[in-house]
């Protein structure tokens, strides 16, 4: 989802739901832990990866995983903005296939570091895409994925590579989950039309029979807005959430973000395997960007406590940091 707040400052986030962890122990009959670090990379570094001629130009931070070289998600250092999501639908191709159609091979798991690194502004983005396209690869954990960014203006777009590893691009209406593909997604939103903020205290009228609402009508103009943990639904949910805030100042931004997501996070046990029932996909990670100052709070299911982190241009190497494993209430 993304924010707007009345200084025009843009605020962008992302839940990571998945069945394994990234920062925080598991079931092991359920899941593994990954080693998720915040993950910096510095400008003008050449990155040791399969794809080839990678050169950052911009420093970018974000989530990732200890000695590799992609993000799951991040901010760089000109407030763009980017996260992938599964997309079932999405393919990919051949070294081969992809020259001859004049595009450089990218791997999935790398496009966003390689976009944040390379890229200024949601153009740049729509400008890369055009010129390059996912490269199959088997190390991958057959994942397939799609993406979004967004920049400091509000300027987003999704990425779907569904052309035998080519994009399919679309405009970012403001929300993005995983599959179906994107137009799915915006199509759907047209079922719910009927929905409002405005409570039904009066009720209404079924011939000449007064129907009274159930506790003064509150929340009534939200009827029939989706409750489940499937994409389609809370992308509707995180459409009609982020698009109804009342106006509120930067200095809330992350808070009114956070609160937005509060509606679309997963409890773990809602959503478990058919063939293995102690695996469980649920909300692993909650991060949220503020694009004006370049930075990213993440916040762990399991340890609550946030971690902030804005992006170093003077940092010289791929650098790998823990998240804050603590809990620290404030008691009193």
């Amino acid at each position: 989802m993304q924010i707007k707040s009345l200084e025009g400052d843009v605020f962008w986030g992302r839940t990571m739901d998945f069945a394994d962890s990234f920062f925080h122990p598991t079931n092991p009959k359920g899941g593994q832990q990954l080693p998720g670090k915040i993950t910096s990379f510095p400008r003008g570094v050449k990155i040791p990866s399969q794809t080839p001629d990678w050169t950052t130009q911009y420093a970018a931070t974000g989530v990732g995983v200890a000695g590799t070289f992609g993000l799951f998600d991040g901010v760089n250092e000109h407030g763009l903005a980017g996260d992938m999501q599964v997309l079932v639908e999405a393919t990919t191709a051949s070294q081969e296939s992809l020259a001859e159609r004049g595009l450089k091979g990218v791997f999935a798991t790398e496009y966003v570091a390689y976009i944040l690194t390379t890229c200024k502004t949601v153009a740049d983005v729509r400008a890369a895409a055009a010129k390059t396209g996912i490269l199959e690869d088997s190390a991958a954990r057959g994942i397939p994925l799609h993406y979004a960014f967004v920049d400091e203006t509000g300027a987003g777009v999704v990425l779907e590579p569904t052309d035998h590893g080519a994009f399919k691009i679309y405009d970012n209406v403001g929300a993005m989950t995983n599959s179906p593909e994107y137009g799915y997604h915006t199509t759907n939103l047209r079922n719910y039309v009927s929905l409002d903020t405005t409570n039904r205290g009066d009720g209404s009228k079924l011939g000449d029979y007064h129907v009274q609402p159930i506790e003064f009508g509150t929340g009534y103009g939200m009827f029939g807005l989706p409750g489940d943990y499937t994409s389609p639904s809370r992308f509707v949910r995180a459409m009609v959430v982020s698009r109804n805030l009342p106006p509120f100042h930067r200095a809330e931004g992350i808070q009114q973000l956070y609160n937005c997501f509060k509606t679309v996070m997963v409890p773990q046990g809602l959503g478990r395997d058919a063939d293995n029932a102690d695996r469980t996909d649920s909300t692993q990670y909650w991060a949220g960007f503020d694009l004006a100052k370049r930075t990213v709070v993440v916040q762990d299911s399991h340890y609550m406590t946030p971690t902030v982190k804005t992006v170093d241009p003077t940092v010289t190497e791929v650098t790998y940091q823990d998240l804050d494993k603590s809990f620290a209430p404030h008691v009193i």
